[in-house]
């Protein structure tokens, strides 16, 4: 009986939200954005989202800034917050021409010659600007044996779960679970298929997990691993991705390459010039990072 009623739970929630978002998906960007800015005012001074967090991480990032400053790039965070929520819904009934209108890439042609390599590609990008469009580049690069893969995070509920699922997998983009990486990415290899796994590696790693600490926006942080180990167990280029807000809705992905094969770099090297290149990015565009995420939770003393 508990079981059941869970389901009925789940299912609600899911026709709740699928209706949701696809009459909200039907209205067009101005409209859109006009709710964004309502919704600023509802996050940001009602619900208070996170306030006590981003205020937080914006004073210990930012010491050398006023605080007249950090409540400008807190107001401005929270606008493109909500701009974030609009553009993901949008994509629900965006095409390929569509989003391609949107997106612009820097050196997409050096992508190109890795894959006439044969390189798999690695592509490190984070939780700044609108990530969900990335997907893109695979359809600019047309190689019919590149694949893109992302990593799934399941949701709890199955039913909403298999719906963000479809999302994804109509951008064309091969959805891999967090738990089970490793062998889908032999199975392409295999079938000698070239690979890009597009990975947000600003993410905090779990205690248990933590191997890697370096300063970064003045402040002890640890940072992923896995996706340099990854690189290395198939000799991967590892691509910085880097996207930056032209204007409201409208982005650039400026991509690096920090290695052509991490297995030939040092341990860490190529986690370390992705920590660099993110810093430098967040403080040319502060505002466009994702703020309410507990990045600095762990700290380094209590991880010896």
């Amino acid at each position: 009986m508990k079981e059941k009623l869970q389901d009925i739970k789940n299912k609600l929630a899911y026709y709740l939200m699928r209706g949701a978002i696809a009459s909200f998906s039907l209205l067009p960007f101005c409209v859109l954005y006009f709710i964004s800015d309502m919704l600023y005012y509802v996050v940001r001074y009602i619900v208070r989202y996170r306030r006590k967090v981003v205020k937080e991480n914006l004073a210990n990032s930012f010491p050398e800034k006023s605080e007249d400053e950090r409540k400008t790039i807190e107001k401005q965070f929270y606008h493109h917050f909500c701009d974030m929520i609009v553009e993901w819904i949008k994509t629900y009934r965006m095409s390929y021409d569509d989003i391609l209108k949107h997106v612009e890439f820097e050196n997409r042609d050096a992508m190109a010659n890795l894959i006439k390599e044969g390189r798999n590609m690695m592509f490190a990008s984070s939780h700044k600007g609108n990530w969900e469009w990335m997907p893109a580049l695979y359809w600019q690069l047309d190689c019919p044996n590149l694949v893109g893969v992302e990593v799934n995070r399941p949701a709890k509920n199955p039913y909403i779960n298999a719906f963000l699922k479809s999302i994804r997998n109509r951008l064309g983009m091969e959805l891999v679970d967090k738990n089970d990486i490793i062998r889908p990415l032999l199975k392409y290899r295999k079938g000698e298929k070239t690979f890009g796994l597009g990975l947000l590696a600003d993410q905090t790693p779990s205690i248990k997990n933590i191997d890697y600490w370096t300063e970064f926006l003045h402040q002890d942080t640890p940072f992923l691993s896995g996706p340099e180990r990854m690189a290395r167990m198939f000799k991967s280029a590892y691509v910085y991705a880097d996207v930056v807000r032209i204007k409201r809705g409208y982005y650039k992905y400026r991509l690096t390459v920090l290695s052509v094969n991490v297995a030939e770099e040092e341990e860490y090297a190529a986690t370390e010039k992705y920590a660099r290149l993110l810093e430098k990015s967040i403080q040319e565009y502060p505002s466009d990072w994702l703020w309410t995420h507990r990045r600095w939770k762990h700290k380094r003393e209590n991880n010896k």
